[in-house]
């Protein structure tokens, strides 16, 4: 082997055999993958534009109260906090294998090696990331865990006081946007794009409930050219990096400490489930009542900080109780069979995320089945847990018995690393 060939890389990263595999990872992404679609489901089934629809039974009332209580914006952040651990992981893995190359060839190691590498991969799940986006939904979250990946990138070698600095500031970015929000947008700012949201929603319906594959399509690119050109979709888009930045930046700091293969570590992060419980109660308890609660006391300004910060911090403190009790199921044994469903859902992520998109647009896309506008919440969960438990995870079981890793997942190997691995 001469010292230019890569193919220690690519036998080091040639799908992992199932018991090196960290188990309780690949049960936290199946577990976000399902409430990942329990929460984009009502974003299939109506414009993105529209308002909430009010709940017109007692039991879609209650289903709407829990999804926002328990699913709104914890999955996602579980799910970056898993990619944040994969970052780790990797280029610790990276790191070892180009190590090992050096030492084996009496050469010094290439430090820019890993990077590389690295970048190859995200290139892949950008290119993935914004076709799904541009044509298929623009509801995708792919784009800014792509982009966020080269941030972290760039940050790989920074310490911790840096990255939980940087930690923090996600989890105040929230409430300081939405208190100076009227500073941010004049009335005429926020006046245009609520007349625009109106024409989205009507185009929405139109090419989405109406319309044939190819109507789909172009509207999605329309949303997409317009959440990307706008000052108001620019700021979505910034606030959500922002959040999902959150919880990468905790699973990286975790994982390059060795979390969750330490156990030592692993024991004593267990002991936060109980704190983090009642942190995610007080947080979800304030934002519920509400800034106007408060406005008295604090004046409208601090209120509505206040409530915003208690809901970023509620929804971070629940995701953190989401990761620790899986931790517990997981243990050290043999997994129960719907945790092992789980386990087999998560280990091809990526190819389930945009099966998700297929499955559910064709059920509620004027080009499917028509559904588009008639679903209430209960109707978009139910189905969200179908679909996941009847199609996602028999299919990955399928899959995985015959192949080392999802189809999606291997093309992105074989891009990474220029040839089947």
């Amino acid at each position: 082997m001469s010292a230019a060939d890569p193919s220690s890389f690519v036998d080091a990263e040639a799908p992992l055999a199932e018991a090196d595999r960290i188990a309780a990872l690949d049960v936290l992404r199946g577990f976000a993958l399902l409430g990942i679609f329990i929460m984009n489901m009502p974003g299939f089934s109506h414009s993105l534009f529209a308002p909430p629809d009010a709940p017109t039974t007692p039991l879609d009332a209650w289903v709407v109260a829990l999804r926002d209580l328990l699913f709104a914006g914890k999955f996602n952040l579980l799910f970056g906090f898993v990619f944040g651990i994969g970052f780790a992981i990797q280029m610790a893995r990276f790191g070892a294998v180009e190590r090992a190359r050096a030492a084996r060839l009496g050469v010094p190691a290439r430090a820019h090696r890993t990077a590389h590498v690295y970048a190859r991969r995200l290139a892949f799940l950008l290119v993935v990331a914004l076709v799904h986006a541009m044509l298929l939904w623009s509801g995708d979250v792919l784009v800014v865990y792509a982009l966020l990946g080269f941030v972290m990138l760039a940050l790989r070698r920074a310490g911790d006081r840096l990255l939980i600095a940087l930690l923090i500031g996600c989890l105040l970015f929230p409430a300081v946007s939405e208190a100076l929000r009227p500073l941010l947008f004049s009335p005429a700012t926020e006046t245009i794009a609520a007349f625009q949201f109106g024409q989205f929603q009507a185009s929405n319906d139109a090419a989405f409930g109406r319309g044939s594959f190819l109507d789909a399509v172009r509207e999605t690119a329309r949303v997409f050219a317009w959440s990307t050109g706008s000052a108001i979709g620019l700021y979505g888009y910034l606030a959500f990096a922002i959040q999902m930045a959150t919880g990468i930046l905790a699973g990286f700091v975790l994982g390059r400490r060795g979390w969750p293969r330490d156990a030592a570590l692993r024991q004593r992060t267990a002991c936060l489930l109980w704190p983090a419980l009642a942190l995610a109660a007080a947080g979800n308890t304030i934002a519920t009542l509400g800034a106007t609660a408060f406005a008295s006391l604090l004046g409208a300004p601090l209120a509505m900080f206040a409530t915003a910060f208690a809901r970023t911090i509620g929804r971070a403190a629940l995701a953190v109780v989401y990761a620790l009790v899986v931790m517990r199921l997981v243990g050290s044994g043999a997994l129960p069979p719907w945790l092992d469903s789980l386990r087999q859902a998560g280990r091809m992520p990526l190819t389930n995320y945009l099966m998700q998109t297929l499955l559910a647009t064709f059920c509620f896309y004027g080009w499917g089945l028509g559904w588009w506008g008639r679903a209430d919440a209960t109707a978009e969960t139910a189905l969200a847990i179908l679909l996941f438990v009847a199609v996602q995870v028999p299919f990955s079981k399928a899959w995985l018995r015959r192949h080392a890793s999802g189809p999606l997942e291997a093309l992105w190997r074989a891009f990474t690393y220029g040839r089947r691995a």
